[in-house]
C-alpha cells in the first residue's frame, strides 16, 4: 500500500508536469528481485517516454492476468543495442520476459531479458538500474522534500537571478538546491551567455523549455558577480548535469 508521503509527492509531480510525459522512476523497480512471465502480447507501443507492452499471462489455474512490460524509449534502446528487437514486438507474439517488479504497481516489470520461442534471448540490461549517488540523492530529496530543510537556505525568490545564483554558490550544495527548486515548481537550468555547461548533448532540448532556464549575461553583471560565477563554474556544470538527467528520466524526455 502506498504511504501518504509518496502519494503527496506523486500528486505534486503530476500537477507540475502538466502535459509533459511522466516517467516511472527506475527507483520504483526492485532490482533485488527477478520475475519471469510468459504470455501473449495484446498491445505494443514502441515510443516515449517508455516503450510499453501489455502481456496476457495465463496461470496454472487458467486465470488470465494482464502484465505490463516497461522498457527503454527508442533512443535509449538504440544506444543500448536492442531497439530493433523491441520495436519488432507486436500484438499476438508469444514471449517470455524476465524483469524487475514495480514496487507499487502490481503486475508491472521493467524489462531485463526477452526470451523468444525460437530460443533467442535479448539482453535489455546486463545489470540492475543503479543511478549515480548524486542523482539518487536528488531523487530521494524530491520524493521527500521535508528532508531538504536545513541543507540549504530559504532564499528570497524575488531577488534577481544573478543574486540568487550567488547565494546558491555560497550554499555549495547543488543537489539539495536542485531538489528544492523542483519542490517549489521552479526548476531552472543555469545558462551563462547562452551556454549550459554540464547538459549532455542529447538533453539540450531541456534548455529550450519555457520557464526552465536561468539565463545570465556576463556583461550585465557586476565585477563581483562575474568573479563569483567564474569561481563557481564547477557548481553550475554539476547542477545542470544532475537536474537535466533527472528531469529526462522522471518528468519529460527529449525524444
Amino acid at each position: 500500500m502506498l504511504n501518504s508521503r509518496y502519494l503527496i509527492a506523486l500528486a505534486a509531480g503530476l500537477l507540475f508536469t502538466g502535459t509533459t510525459s511522466a516517467h516511472h522512476s527506475v527507483l520504483h523497480y526492485d532490482g533485488k528481485i527477478e520475475v519471469k512471465i510468459s504470455g501473449v502480447v495484446t498491445k505494443a507501443r514502441f515510443g516515449f517516454p517508455h516503450s510499453i507492452y501489455r502481456i496476457d499471462v495465463t496461470g496454472e489455474d487458467g486465470v488470465v492476468e494482464e502484465w505490463i512490460l516497461s522498457t527503454e524509449d527508442p533512443r535509449d534502446a538504440k544506444r543500448l543495442g536492442f531497439a530493433d528487437e523491441i520495436k519488432a514486438i507486436k500484438k499476438g507474439d508469444s514471449i517470455t520476459v524476465v524483469g524487475w517488479p514495480h514496487r507499487f504497481n502490481e503486475r508491472e516489470i521493467r524489462g531485463h531479458q526477452l526470451h523468444y520461442p525460437d530460443g533467442r534471448i535479448v539482453m535489455m540490461r546486463r545489470g540492475n538500474y543503479i543511478w549515480p549517488k548524486d542523482i539518487l540523492r536528488l531523487d530521494r530529496l524530491v520524493m521527500n522534500p521535508e528532508n531538504i530543510e536545513g541543507q540549504i537556505n530559504d532564499i528570497d525568490a524575488s531577488l534577481s537571478d544573478a543574486e540568487q545564483l550567488v547565494l546558491w554558490l555560497d550554499e555549495d550544495d547543488h543537489i539539495a538546491r536542485a531538489a528544492y527548486e523542483v519542490s517549489q515548481e521552479r526548476p531552472r537550468l543555469i545558462g551563462i551567455d547562452a551556454e549550459f555547461t554540464g547538459v549532455d548533448e542529447l538533453l539540450t532540448c531541456h534548455t529550450e523549455r519555457d520557464d526552465f532556464t536561468m539565463q545570465l549575461t556576463l556583461a550585465d553583471l557586476s565585477a563581483a558577480q562575474r568573479t563569483k560565477l567564474a569561481a563557481g563554474a564547477e557548481y553550475i556544470s554539476e547542477y545542470n548535469r544532475v537536474l537535466s538527467r533527472w528531469w529526462e528520466q522522471e518528468r519529460s524526455s527529449c525524444g
